[in-house]
């Protein structure tokens, strides 16, 4: 089963202009870098990637794609919405537009975001005789990667931007594939052990990045500089190839299954495999050494009319069914130990691809 994927074109041109080399530091958002970093995902944990025909000859996508069995482009014709800012801006009307104040209020914090990062007094300044609103600007966007996402069946990644805001009621939204969910977790996890380590230490962890998920972290750090940027990324497809693959069991399990009952049996035999793994912090299992009772060594011998289970069997039970689980997620885990052994991330990103992030959500 083919796997596609499609991003709004903001996160094709922010990829773009990141892997470029500059001879100056740009100031960057949240914002910016989760554009990139859906690209990279889309990029590395998709069969095919879905864009907008105007890309077709960018060269850093055909470097990315040097036999072209990557991405997929869609022709403006074939498009209701505009795919690009020279045409004008379309807006759904299908669209729930109830919000728009609501949205209309965060337009400075999301246009800040846009540009990199621009101060109120600037921003007041060029928005006093009334340009297009930020909230149409998102609208638009959001409604074009819809339409292409239905016109292709592809799922979508969207940047910070773009999330939770009411999509078009008519859509038909695909839900993330396995891996990708499973990656989000990871990367909460991840997370969360930062803010736990840093609240127990003092210490602020200032070398990482936050907001940003970890495929875009990888580049950042096994990059020599941006010039090595799409070789890199190249050989992060290849070496991730496995989470496609991953997926692919998933559903093929599912599908196979012949009953409801039988389907959720899978899909629980997932999770719970999958819990085991968060619950040893994706380390590769070990038979931990453990003060035993004479009584326990006793109860080892298995009474058939026995009302418990023993502690030494219960414990082998439980290893034998921690590593069934490394094995079916190791690739999860082999990711986490990466990303543990990253350090420096902000200067990295200052240093090799020009970036300083200044303007964080």
């Amino acid at each position: 089963m083919t796997s596609k994927v499609t991003v709004p074109f903001w996160s094709v041109d922010a990829f773009i202009y990141f892997v470029r080399p500059r001879t100056y530091i740009d100031n960057w958002s949240s914002e910016l870098i989760s554009r990139v970093s859906s690209f990279v995902d889309a990029y590395v944990l998709f069969d095919k990637v879905v864009l907008p025909a105007r890309y077709r000859d960018e060269k850093e996508l055909k470097s990315l794609d040097p036999e072209n069995s990557i991405f997929n482009y869609v022709n403006s014709e074939s498009l209701n919405h505009s795919d690009d800012l020279s045409k004008g801006v379309t807006i759904d009307l299908s669209m729930d537009l109830s919000s728009i104040d609501a949205l209309m209020e965060e337009d400075y914090k999301w246009f800040s975001q846009h540009d990199g990062n621009l101060s109120k007094e600037d921003y007041d300044s060029v928005f006093k005789d009334g340009p297009i609103s930020m909230a149409f600007l998102r609208l638009w966007q959001l409604g074009l990667v819809n339409e292409i996402s239905d016109l292709t069946e592809s799922c979508s990644i969207l940047p910070l931007s773009l999330q939770e805001i009411e999509g078009d009621k008519k859509s038909k939204r695909r839900s993330f594939p396995f891996h990708l969910n499973k990656i989000s977790d990871l990367d909460q996890h991840y997370q969360g052990i930062i803010r736990t380590v840093s609240a127990a230490t003092a210490d602020s962890f200032i070398d990482y990045l936050e907001n940003v998920p970890p495929l875009f972290t990888l580049l950042v750090d096994q990059s020599p500089s941006n010039e090595y940027a799409i070789d890199t990324l190249r050989q992060l497809r290849r070496d991730f190839s496995g989470f496609r693959a991953l997926t692919d069991t998933y559903n093929s399990a599912i599908d196979n299954a012949g009953s409801l009952r039988e389907k959720k049996e899978v899909i629980d035999d997932w999770n719970q495999s999958w819990h085991r793994l968060v619950k040893g912090d994706f380390k590769k299992p070990q038979l931990l050494r453990k003060k035993v009772s004479n009584s326990e060594i006793s109860k080892s011998i298995i009474n058939p009319e026995g009302t418990g289970i023993s502690t030494i069997v219960q414990m082998f039970l439980d290893y034998r069914e921690d590593c069934q689980s490394f094995k079916r997620f190791k690739l999860y885990s082999e990711l986490y130990n990466e990303l543990d052994g990253i350090s420096g991330s902000r200067e990295k990103l200052k240093k090799k691809f020009s970036v300083d992030l200044v303007n964080e959500l």
